[in-house]
């Protein structure tokens, strides 16, 4: 009798486990709906104070000390295009702009290194 009542208390043990884990991935998959649907307009358009060692390069640029992370991914973007430094290996970083976001300066990077680099403007 005693090996029937272990067994049925492993069965709800690990029902117990299995009921919680559904709930944390449940939770967690709310959390990830919410933020796309929410969290990223809100992220690419709030307006954040820039860090002090990016006040020359906005100033440069003519970006305010406070803008979003949008208005500095279109003045990169912007001004590599003005200067041709965009090829099909990449973005051609200028050494100022290299030093702010803490990539190569002699290679192109990818567009996607620069834009998950963008927050150290203002970190």
């Amino acid at each position: 009798m005693s090996d029937i009542s272990e067994s049925l208390q492993k069965i709800h043990e690990s029902v117990e486990k299995l009921s919680h884990c559904s709930k944390d991935i449940y939770a967690r998959a709310l959390r990830l709906h919410y933020s796309v649907n929410n969290g990223p307009d809100d992220i690419w358009s709030e307006r954040f104070l820039l860090h002090e060692r990016a006040f020359t390069w906005a100033k440069k640029h003519l970006v305010p000390r406070k803008c979003s992370l949008w208005q500095i991914h279109e003045t990169l973007l912007e001004d590599a295009k003005k200067q041709n430094r965009i090829t099909v290996a990449g973005i051609q970083l200028t050494h100022e702009e290299s030093e702010l976001l803490d990539l190569t300066y002699a290679t192109p990077v990818s567009i996607w290194s620069v834009l998950g680099r963008l927050p150290r403007f203002f970190m």
